[in-house]
């Protein structure tokens, strides 16, 4: 349980940090947003991995960045996803996955503007 939650806290504290950077710098246009699609092998020794899993981790670093590049729109649905999120939105309480976010989104069920990047009380949240 420990290894599950590290990651979890993790992959949630980049998009936290996403969004805080994005708060920050509204000027900038944050495009692309690349990461693993699928478990990279490790090894519970620094840098012991064989050539196998080197491999393993580049090819999929090259398909990862690849999606992410042909995305116009992948960052600003991830942002406003976890900011819906972050705010307890009831739209994505109990489970719902960034998957069932983007079905939800196309039936219509979400705007596609990030007026949350405009509320005050987000902006006090992230500019901290």
């Amino acid at each position: 349980m420990l290894w599950r939650y590290l990651e979890v806290s993790r992959y949630y504290s980049n998009m936290d940090g996403l969004l805080r950077a994005q708060f920050a710098y509204p000027a900038i246009t944050f495009r692309h947003t690349v990461a693993p699609s699928a478990d990279m092998p490790s090894s519970l020794y620094p840098l012991n991995l064989v050539q196998t899993d080197v491999d393993t981790i580049y090819d999929l670093g090259v398909t990862d960045g690849t999606a992410a590049a042909q995305s116009t729109t992948h960052t600003a649905e991830l942002s406003q996803y976890f900011m819906l999120k972050k705010k307890m939105d009831k739209r994505v309480r109990g489970g719902v996955t960034f998957d069932s976010f983007m079905t939800m989104k196309e039936a219509g069920e979400f705007d596609s503007d990030n007026s949350l990047f405009e509320d005050k009380q987000m902006q006090a949240m992230f500019l901290q």
